[in-house]
């Protein structure tokens, strides 16, 4: 099965559907263009087949945000109990008309954003998230993962996390800025702990 763009692990993204344009007026002068799709999907990080992959439409129905399709696909099969137990059909909507607006408001680019996987609705509000500190406690515990794994660590951790590569291979660069991890040349691999009596 070929997913609509290349990544790894379980991930969650928007991007722009085919059809149409129409802007929903979120607020005074904030607007979004639908049809938009709304992704959940799972890459195999070692062979890159997408394991499963479902993509909700939301489009404007009567000026309002609406789901207007939905598509979901599995080379395996679909586990039909797991569906049903943790997919909730109402993200996808939460996503556009709850965690879109807050992004737009704060300058962040939508189809930019990993998107949380579980914990709906409440998951949807994104503003707090987007401003969280990461604790020191956090990125030291991701920065021993990172030297345990080995090379190959984004796709590992972002597996087990369930968030993107992406947000890992951030997650270290933070521990390295922090002085939690100590600096390797660009591009290297590798650095110890850094003790904590003796971290800037």
């Amino acid at each position: 099965m070929t997913e609509p763009d290349a990544r790894w692990g379980v991930t969650s993204r928007v991007r722009p559907a085919p059809g149409r344009k129409r802007q929903w007026r979120i607020s005074d002068g904030l607007v979004f263009a639908l049809p938009v799709i709304v992704d959940h999907m799972f890459v195999d990080p070692d062979t890159g087949v997408t394991g499963w992959l479902i993509e909700a439409t939301v489009d404007l129905v009567d000026d309002v945000p609406a789901l207007t399709r939905l598509d979901a696909r599995s080379s395996g099969g679909l586990d039909l109990v797991r569906m049903q137990r943790e997919f909730r059909w109402a993200s996808p909507l939460d996503i556009v008309t709850r965690a879109i607006p807050q992004l737009l408001s704060k300058g962040i680019d939508p189809f930019a954003f990993d998107y949380p996987l579980t914990g709906y609705p409440d998951a949807a509000d994104v503003g707090k998230a987007v401003n969280a500190p990461l604790t020191d406690a956090f990125l030291e515990e991701i920065a021993r993962e990172y030297l345990d794994v080995g090379r190959g660590y984004a796709r590992t951790i972002s597996i087990e996390r369930q968030v993107s590569p992406r947000t890992v291979i951030s997650w270290v660069e933070k521990a390295r800025r922090r002085g939690i991890l100590t600096p390797v040349a660009q591009g290297g691999f590798g650095g110890t702990i850094v003790p904590r009596s003796r971290r800037h």
